[in-house]
């Protein structure tokens, strides 16, 4: 039986028994209470991320790898790979998707953003490679990783198209700056939403891109 149903069952029985106290009666109907803020509580949740998650979806609009024009074997896969492990630099979930290319060939894949927005973080890290971070308009973080090199100098806060290309797939990363080599030609993707002022979600990107497989552009390549 529900928690707060018992407790008003309880407190009916009691009532007619005459058989409490004030204070109990008190005690009880605290924790209904409590109960009721904690529902609340847990139901204002989930509304805040179905909301935010409705903007991620409504922000989408191209897959991060063009069609190629000129080849038809330049292809992509990926799988869902979200949370798996990762080890280089101790045990840690892998928080993104790879996009792997089938032509294993640094800078030969464009990158493209799958949002409108605005750069925020370029340049390396030591997990990510050469990496670019595009905040969206809904304020929603896309994260795109191991870069052989970028379309050009980017800036922090420039202003980013979808489909505006930004820089080209590689195996740059797990090392100093420079660091290639470690790992297949490929694209992480990661999706992150905000939690608050100084906090951010990882959100699986798997599905997004799968509804993105659809929505490709087409570079000559």
């Amino acid at each position: 039986m529900n928690p707060i149903r018992k407790i008003a069952a309880y407190l009916t029985a009691i009532l007619l028994l005459g058989c409490v106290i004030q204070g109990e009666i008190l005690w009880l109907f605290e924790i209904l209470e409590a109960q009721v803020l904690q529902e609340q509580t847990q139901k204002d949740g989930f509304e805040v991320y179905q909301e935010t998650m409705e903007k991620v979806w409504g922000e989408l609009v191209w897959f991060p790898v063009p069609k190629s024009s000129v080849n038809e074997q330049a292809t992509t896969a990926f799988e869902n790979t979200w949370m798996a492990e990762r080890t280089y630099g101790g045990k840690r979930s892998h928080e993104g998707i790879d996009v792997m290319a089938s032509v294993e060939e640094a800078g030969y894949y464009p990158v493209i953003s799958m949002t409108d927005g605005a750069v925020e973080q370029v340049g390396w890290l030591e997990k990510g490679g050469y990496r670019i971070g595009i905040r969206s308009l809904e304020g929603n973080y896309y994260y795109y990783a191991h870069l052989d090199s970028y379309a050009k100098d980017w800036q922090a806060g420039e202003q980013v198209q979808a489909g505006e290309i930004l820089g080209y797939m590689g195996d740059t990363g797990y090392g100093p700056e420079g660091t290639t080599g470690q790992f297949p030609v490929h694209l992480h993707v990661g999706v992150y939403v905000p939690l608050g002022a100084d906090r951010e979600m990882a959100v699986n990107p798997y599905w997004m891109l799968r509804y993105l497989e659809n929505k490709k552009l087409v570079y000559a390549y």
